[in-house]
């Protein structure tokens, strides 16, 4: 037998005899009718999503029909009975339409005539109530337990997601802590090269491949040995905003590939530009030798942080398209 899912949700249904009755329902401690009935809908767009066969879908959507229509031909009976003349009723489909009665005339008799058919109407009622109500109980019960325990595994799958979540982000933050990555600056229009300390670049001898970067005089660069990737990031970052910097990165192919083999050697299935923005933030596109930095076009006006190159600009004097300015647009004195 198939199993699917349905998504089933709990509804209240009003009844409002008393507003169906209007001024000639007779208040009476004999009998208490409710204000409404709980039902479970069933593929709806609320609730939670609910396995079951084809089979059990028919037979809940079966009871359902059968007790709201019950109901609703009971509020239309109650309804006659206190002098009604034309309601229709479809509480399958949450609609209703009846002409308001009127209040009862206070002839001699006649207003206890009308008391005794009204708390009768509401008795007669009340037993048809109960009877549909228990014949739709049995499968309330079962859709109640089916929903508590769909609600019970979406809140445990929720968890799991959460969990595995913190553990992926953790072997990426931990990948990125790891202090093996050096670039080589170069000089104005070339490329920057950026590659591992611990995994041997083809296009270098294997003693300069591991050195510590060391960039021409004037370049921006580091200092230091290897860095963290939120380090080099922002090494990168300086690179791009200095006068003579490039924005040009290659990325070795073999030091991307050991970063991604990394993370699967940890369950963590990740392309390297994936892994970088996610450890380094989303300013960075995808290109074919390895991430690029996001940066804006030479012309537009703003803060430098968001230009490629460019030179200082002071009070509209000198400096590059782009220019890092400090009164106005100062940066650009050098059109």
């Amino acid at each position: 037998m198939a199993v699917t899912e349905v998504r089933v949700g709990r509804d209240r249904v009003r009844l409002d005899v008393e507003g169906l009755c209007g001024a000639r329902l007779a208040p009476t401690g004999s009998v208490v009718l409710p204000e409404h009935v709980e039902v479970y809908r069933i593929g709806v767009g609320w609730g939670e999503q609910v396995p079951c066969s084809e089979a059990d879908r028919a037979r809940w959507e079966g009871a359902l029909g059968a007790f709201l229509d019950c109901l609703s031909r009971a509020l239309e009976e109650v309804y006659r009975a206190h002098g009604g003349r034309s309601a229709v009723i479809d509480l399958a489909e949450g609609s209703r339409a009846w002409h308001g009665i009127g209040r009862p005339r206070r002839w001699p008799g006649r207003q206890r005539r009308a008391t005794e058919r009204s708390v009768h109407a509401q008795q007669v009622f009340a037993l048809e109530l109960h009877r549909v109500t228990e014949l739709y109980r049995p499968v309330r019960a079962e859709l109640e337990q089916r929903v508590a325990e769909a609600l019970v595994a979406r809140k445990a799958a929720e968890e799991a997601r959460r969990r595995e979540e913190r553990r992926r982000r953790a072997v990426l933050d931990g990948v990125a802590a790891r202090e093996v990555w050096l670039y080589r600056p170069a000089g104005r229009g070339e490329p920057v090269r950026i590659h591992r300390s611990d995994i041997r670049r083809s296009d270098l001898p294997a003693a300069e491949s591991s050195a510590a970067p060391e960039g021409p005089e004037g370049s921006a660069g580091p200092s230091r040995g290897p860095l963290t990737a939120r380090e080099l990031a922002a090494a990168l970052r300086e690179l791009v905003r200095a006068p003579d910097g490039s924005g040009d990165f290659r990325w070795d192919e073999r030091a991307r590939a050991a970063t991604e083999e990394e993370c699967r050697a940890q369950d963590v299935a990740v392309t390297f530009h994936d892994w970088w923005r996610e450890v380094t933030g989303n300013h960075w596109r995808t290109g074919p030798e390895g991430p690029q930095p996001v940066v804006a076009s030479p012309g537009t006006r703003g803060s430098s942080r968001s230009h490629g190159i460019g030179g200082t600009g002071v009070s509209g004097s000198g400096g590059y398209s782009g220019g890092h300015g400090l009164s106005g647009f100062g940066g650009f004195g050098g059109y």
